[in-house]
């Protein structure tokens, strides 16, 4: 069962960064596949209790990072969230915190955000769409770090 989940994790993990690269647009059963496998993956290491309680904590800090963006969008750049931040990027946020006990969420999170800018400064030359297709890259991020932790048994994401 865990092979089917890692399985099932890095295909849709790739599905979105292709779809994200290829339209900037990423079909919702895709964020849902995603979410439904890294929260499983996530779920059979741990109990019911701690999953719940990780996953409020995550979802607490994702809500609360989204409200900053419409804050600054707002008031600072003057145009609505969406306008600056997409759903895609939002649905990816959730499936990063369905997915991880908090430490790790946080983590993978500003890794990943780390990882998604410098890649975007690097590819930018090369993009058609000058938007950053920040869940696509994120997913990338999230496919190395599965692959190399899979691969080499680093440490274990969920503790």
């Amino acid at each position: 069962m865990e092979i089917t989940l890692k399985i099932g994790s890095l295909l849709s993990l790739s599905a979105i960064a292709y779809q994200d690269f290829k339209e900037r647009k990423v079909s919702l059963y895709l964020f849902i596949l995603a979410l439904f496998f890294v929260s499983f993956l996530f779920y059979g290491y741990s109990n019911a209790l701690e999953y719940f309680a990780s996953t409020s904590i995550n979802l607490f800090l994702v809500l609360l990072i989204i409200a900053i963006l419409l804050a600054y969008s707002w008031y600072k750049l003057k145009q609505p969230l969406f306008d600056v931040f997409g759903l895609g990027d939002a649905l990816f946020f959730l499936v990063l915190a369905y997915g991880f006990p908090p430490t790790t969420f946080a983590v993978l999170f500003v890794s990943s955000m780390l990882f998604a800018l410098l890649l975007f400064l690097l590819l930018k030359p090369k993009l058609s769409n000058k938007t950053v297709p920040l869940a696509g890259l994120q997913a990338i991020f999230l496919i190395l770090v599965f692959s190399l932790n899979w691969m080499f048994h680093l440490i274990n994401l969920y503790q």
